[in-house]
């Protein structure tokens, strides 16, 4: 077998290895990640989601990839912290309570390991718990957060996109600011391609070295940073046009590893 052009293989986890509703990653993944380390590649999950719920994601080879958590707001690989970037504390509190003062939006917020959720419909809220693994806690008031915030959320069952144009404008000098999925506007110091690259430099790993999928904007600052990007089909046409495309990451994976791979 010949020497790998890629060290490093990174995806995104909703609509990219969960797609059509799915909620469990198909274990031919596991077998595909086997054979990457094999060959010397390591596999890092990129998302938005918390450490703690990826590893739950991931259970069966946890303890052998990379996360790159919180759009990139916290890295790890083997169980050890790569990276952190914490969001401006302050800002991050003006953040919260305009989100909270919108009647349409739960807001979730990730400090010191935990995910935080400040109910206003108590109903609603416990509907984003699936998407957060264990590490849960509810207050009752943002003065009850611990400093340390790496990540915003705004979640907004009726979608996401419209909260874009009226929060962006003030926010994005500040913060990276990204659709993640259908409801979630993410807002975070550190972006995907931030964390991704915090990765690579442990690992002596190039751009050209690296390849990544995903599915929506929060993955693109991931995928212009790798020399190997893929989007799904479903994608934005805004984002299919700008990479290449692909219906899964699994059937590109085994094709790397095959040698069949084309540019």
């Amino acid at each position: 077998m010949g020497e790998m052009p890629v060290r490093l293989v990174a995806s995104d986890i909703d609509g990219t290895l969960l797609q059509g509703g799915a909620n469990a990653i198909d274990p031919q993944l596991w077998g595909l990640i086997g054979r990457l380390e094999a060959r010397g590649v390591v596999f890092c999950a990129a998302s938005g989601r918390p450490y703690a719920a990826l590893r739950e994601l991931f259970a069966p080879v946890a303890g052998r990839i990379a996360f790159v958590c919180e759009n990139g707001a916290m890295v790890y690989r083997g169980g050890e912290l790569v990276s952190q970037t914490a969001m401006d504390q302050a800002a991050a509190m003006r953040l919260i309570h305009e989100i909270l003062a919108d009647e349409s939006c739960e807001v979730m917020v990730s400090a010191g390991g935990c995910i935080y959720l400040i109910p206003r419909i108590p109903e609603r809220a416990a509907r984003i718990l699936p998407f957060v693994g264990s590490q849960v806690r509810f207050l009752q008031s943002p003065a009850q957060l611990p400093g340390g915030i790496l990540k915003v959320s705004a979640y907004r069952e009726e979608g996401a996109a419209a909260l874009l144009p009226v929060m962006a404008p003030r926010w994005q000098g500040q913060f990276s600011v990204a659709l993640a999925g259908s409801r979630w506007l993410d807002f975070t110091k550190a972006t995907k391609g931030a964390g991704l690259a915090a990765l690579a430099a442990q690992l002596g790993v190039h751009p050209a070295q690296a390849m990544a999928f995903g599915d929506n904007y929060n993955d693109a600052p991931m995928l212009d940073w790798v020399g190997w990007p893929y989007i799904m089909r479903r994608a934005a046409p805004e984002l299919r046009a700008r990479y290449p495309v692909a219906e899964r990451p699994e059937p590109v994976i085994e094709s790397l590893l095959d040698g069949t791979l084309e540019r």
